[in-house]
């Protein structure tokens, strides 16, 4: 029998991956000039401010907006992934790689939680998804979770990516996955798993997404 905390991870894990997910799905979008879905862009900034939550449902309230990170996880698990999904694969292998770098560092930890603050601070005059505070976000990842490992290299319309707005959404989102990854690690997730838990992962995936479906 599996016991109930263990499922409670479980569906933890689930959720976050689904946001890694999520975010990287959107670098792609931003990069190569596709309309972002707001709900779900403020879905994923909300969670980069929740920095004390009690369970990932404080992180991301609106889970049905991670509909299309779920799809794509199921996708990826399923052995169907096509050379368009290899661009996010790579997104979401950096995205993993420098989360775990993050978790080691307390330095940095210590310094993203003292800029996420300020820019909490200034979400009483601005709206999270107000450039300014996109440039607040882009700013994070630059200055303090970049520097901690190898630069993520986003393909897209270069001149798209030459727009300064689009390089701030882009970074932001970046920020969005690695706050992702590092709940999902907290949580328990593993890249291991993807290889040695691969069908339970699957399963709880599978799950995750017809519950997203029936609501």
């Amino acid at each position: 029998m599996t016991d109930k905390t263990s499922m409670t991870s479980r569906r933890s894990q689930t959720v976050a991956l689904s946001a890694m997910c999520q975010s990287a799905l959107m670098i792609q979008h931003v990069s190569k000039g596709t309309i972002l879905d707001k709900d779900s862009l403020m879905c994923l900034f909300n969670g980069v401010i929740a920095t004390d939550p009690q369970s990932v449902f404080d992180v991301y309230s609106s889970i049905e907006t991670l509909a299309d990170g779920a799809k794509l996880v199921q996708h990826q698990l399923s052995g169907n992934a096509t050379k368009k999904d290899v661009e996010v694969t790579r997104y979401l292998a950096g995205i993993m790689s420098i989360s775990k770098k993050l978790l080691k560092n307390p330095s940095a930890l210590g310094g993203l939680k003292e800029k996420l603050d300020e820019v909490q601070r200034r979400l009483t005059h601005f709206e999270l998804d107000d450039p300014s505070i996109i440039q607040n976000f882009a700013d994070c990842y630059s200055e303090i979770i970049s520097p901690l490992g190898q630069k993520i290299q986003v393909i897209g319309n270069p001149a798209l990516l030459k727009q300064t707005s689009v390089q701030h959404k882009v970074r932001a989102l970046l920020l969005s996955g690695v706050r992702a990854a590092v709940l999902w690690r907290q949580m328990g997730g593993k890249r291991r798993d993807f290889i040695f838990n691969r069908k339970t992962v699957l399963q709880d995936v599978i799950s995750f997404n017809q519950e997203l479906t029936s609501n």
